[in-house]
């Protein structure tokens, strides 16, 4: 076999002041089992990193030459960065990695056998197992509408996004992964192309200083945009989809409107922008009085969320009051 040979996998990582967890992330990815070195690339979209990220991402493209590449740039994003990476990437099928992650070495093996032709994408999820490929319609109601919003621990075909022109929405700073899934499982409409399996090889390391960790800030206000872009998407298509979908995704809409609410609830009044967190409040409402329009929203709701509601369309003073009690003790 040759250098030539058609890679198979092509791994995306985004990295931003990401120093202490790059080299096992990485390594993790060049370290699959029944793939050839050959077979697969690491990419390294470096975002501006100041913490010495820079540095390593070119330390280990010297020492994996030929299997890792790099690219520098300023810090545009995460959205950005995976778009770098996949219009730099070469192989057959693609697989988003976060620089915090890891995956074990069965990851591509195990994803593989279930990727045969026609194959869009292959996704290990509890959200929804069956051994039917699922159609791009199926998809969204039965998994990315049931909290399956990311794009990390999946197989997407390149070829597939590539002609459809499908990418990461760079005005959003939260809630581009769920955006990109639906624009990728629309486009595949009723034709079944994709496959959910049980196997668990991508490691999810909880970051303490991920943005949904992190204190209120005004990107947070793209939680309201994403889920309403959602909406927008799926709307033209409701002949299609069932009422459920609808269901699910207004239920969605409420629980993103109170966690939001919630990051306001808990801002330090010292530090807090009084008009940034009234307009937060705001859209919740907005969104939360839509959302609640649709049939079934409200009783698809779990218990805690529904008291969460109804007392925040009491008072949402009130409810901020108490969310910051609860949380403060």
């Amino acid at each position: 076999m040759t250098d030539n040979r058609e890679k198979i996998v092509s791994f995306i990582i985004p990295v931003y002041q990401a120093k202490d967890t790059l080299k096992t992330c990485v390594l993790s990815c060049l370290n699959q089992k029944f793939v050839e070195a050959d077979e697969m690339e690491v990419i390294l979209v470096d975002d501006g990193s100041t913490d010495g990220s820079s540095e390593i991402c070119d330390e280990l493209q010297s020492q994996y030459d030929g299997r890792i590449q790099v690219i520098h740039g300023r810090n545009h994003g995460v959205s950005h960065a995976r778009n770098i990476g996949i219009e730099r990437a070469t192989g057959r099928f693609l697989v988003f990695v976060d620089a915090d992650d890891e995956v074990k070495e069965t990851f591509i093996d195990n994803m593989t056998k279930y990727a045969d032709e026609g194959t869009v994408i292959v996704d290990e999820t509890k959200k929804y197992v069956g051994a039917q490929k699922l159609s791009g319609y199926q998809y969204i109601e039965n998994s990315v509408l049931n909290q399956n919003t990311h794009v990390w621990g999946k197989l997407f075909d390149r070829q597939t996004i590539v002609s459809g022109n499908i990418r990461f929405n760079e005005n959003l700073t939260i809630g581009e992964d769920l955006i990109f899934l639906i624009d990728l499982a629309l486009s595949q409409e009723r034709n079944h192309t994709i496959r959910c399996i049980t196997e668990e090889d991508y490691i999810y390391n909880d970051n303490p200083n991920g943005a949904m960790k992190s204190i209120f800030k005004e990107s947070y206000m793209d939680e309201f945009v994403c889920w309403r872009m959602a909406g927008e998407r799926l709307v033209p298509h409701k002949r299609q989809l069932s009422e459920y979908a609808f269901v699910s995704l207004s239920a969605s809409q409420i629980m993103t409107a109170l966690l939001v609410v919630g990051k306001v609830a808990v801002w330090g009044k010292d530090e807090r922008d009084d008009v940034l967190a009234d307009l937060a409040v705001s859209e919740a409402t907005e969104q939360i009085s839509r959302a609640l329009k649709t049939r079934g929203a409200f009783a698809g709701l779990p218990f805690g969320y529904k008291i969460k509601v109804i007392l925040f369309r009491i008072s949402p003073k009130l409810y901020l009051d108490l969310y910051y009690k609860h949380k403060k003790g």
